[in-house]
This record gives C-alpha cells, structure tokens and sequence, in this order.
C-alpha cells in the first residue's frame, strides 16, 4: 500500500503542476506581481489542499487564523515569519496566505515547481553570496513598503533537524531587525507535523496530523528594542507549535 501511495503522490503532483498550475503561471507573466498574485493564488491554495489531501493523505487536524482583517486578503501584508520542517511547509502555508517566500536560489533548478515560484514573486537568494543577500535585502524592502505585498521567510534557514524549532539565538534575525527598524509588522506562523508526512527520507508517511496557526500580528511600535521584538516573534512560533504538538502528537502515535 506505502508503495501505491509513493506512485500516486509523484503522479498527482506532476500531473498537478504540469496540467493546472503551469498554464495558470504562464498566462499572467505579463502582469504586475500583484496582478499575478490575484490570479494564480486562490490556483496555488486549492492545489495544496489538494496535494496535501490526496497525494500524501496527510489530515489537517488544526488550522487558526488569528489576523486581524487587513491582514488578509490577497495578496497579504506584512513579514511572514515560520518554522521549517520539510517541503511539505509551502503546500501547508499557501493554504493560510499568498506571500512570496525568499527561497534558496537551488530551488529554481527544480523543473516547473521552481519556475512557477518565480513567477509567483519568490525571491531567489544564494547564501553563500554576500553581494546575493544584500540585493535580497533591497527586493524585500521594495516588496513590503513600496509594493505592499506580503513576504514570506523561514528564520531558521534551513529545515530544522529535529521535529521542533530551533531556539532563538540560533536563527537569523536580519529580516525581523529590518521590520523593528522599518516598523513593518510581522505575522508569525506555527507549523506542526509537516515532517512526520513528509521528512529528510523523502518518502510519504500517510494518514499524520498536521497543523498551522497564523498568529495575530505583531507590532513593533510596541518595542523597544530589535532584539526584544524578533524575541518575542519567535517565541509565538514556538509557542503555537508546542500547543499544536501536545494536541496532535498522541493522534500520530496511534
């Protein structure tokens, strides 16, 4: 049965990207990012849930949406701020909002998935380019305060190694001390169970609990400090996981 289930996730998600999200990018490259965004993210929402439902089996047991109302809407305002636990986190994520990621430049090379994502706002960063994070640093900024489009970043970097997040001094703050700075408020984002379905081994775990909280924003008007502000994001990360993880983790035991 795994067996089947491993044929049927490549089948659904290849059919999925090549015959329904492919055509939908393609159409409106000649449109503005907020245009593109309109159009191609309710296309990106139903497809995760779709990919999630049926091709990895994967149960949404826990879903809060905490924002305030101009919060919403698409595309979305402010930083999104979220754990990382495996590539499963941006099916689960653009089922909550539509917010650009900044993602690893590698992540272009994968065929469709990575052209449709830069056709979707993504920012590609390589990270070990100084010149490349600098340039990020400028897009990002032009993104949220000129443009008004929400922007997506994972503050651990790379996919955690364990099923929690990584404490707080092990993170990278520069984007939270850029929304402290240029009092942008951040909207942090809990995810739960993504790696259970889907982790380091690349094959599909049916039938886990997953969950995600989009917490309330956070106004950095409200702070005194950069670090005192990032803090206090990250910890709302934390927290909304730990809640999730008491309440789901017995359901994946079974």
């Amino acid at each position: 049965m795994l067996i089947l289930i491993q044929i049927k996730a490549i089948f659904l998600a290849f059919f999925s990207l090549v015959f329904v999200l492919m055509p939908s990018c393609l159409l409106v490259i000649p449109f503005h990012l907020r245009t593109r965004l309109k159009i191609v993210g309710p296309v990106w929402s139903s497809l995760s849930h779709f990919l999630l439902r049926y091709a990895c089996h994967a149960k949404i047991s826990h879903y809060e949406d905490l924002r305030s109302p101009e919060f919403g809407g698409i595309p979305c305002y402010g930083l999104y701020v979220a754990n990382h636990q495996s590539f499963l986190d941006i099916p689960l994520l653009t089922l909550a909002y539509q917010a650009p990621p900044i993602m690893k430049k590698e992540i272009l090379n994968i065929p469709i998935f990575g052209w449709m994502a830069w056709i979707s706002g993504a920012i590609p960063v390589s990270r070990n380019s100084t010149a490349s994070r600098r340039k990020v640093f400028e897009r990002a900024k032009k993104r949220i305060l000129k443009d008004k489009i929400g922007l997506q970043v994972y503050p651990e970097g790379t996919r955690s190694k364990t099923s929690s997040p990584k404490p707080f001094n092990e993170i990278k703050r520069t984007l939270l001390v850029f929304a402290f700075n240029e009092k942008i408020p951040v909207i942090p984002t809990s995810i739960y169970g993504t790696r259970g379905v889907f982790g380091a081994t690349g094959i599909i775990n049916p039938f886990k609990h997953v969950g995600i909280i989009v917490h309330k924003e956070i106004d950095p008007r409200n702070f005194s400090t950069a670090d005192s502000f990032a803090e206090a994001c990250w910890n709302q990360v934390i927290k909304g996981h730990d809640q999730m993880k008491e309440k789901l983790s017995p359901l994946n035991e079974n």
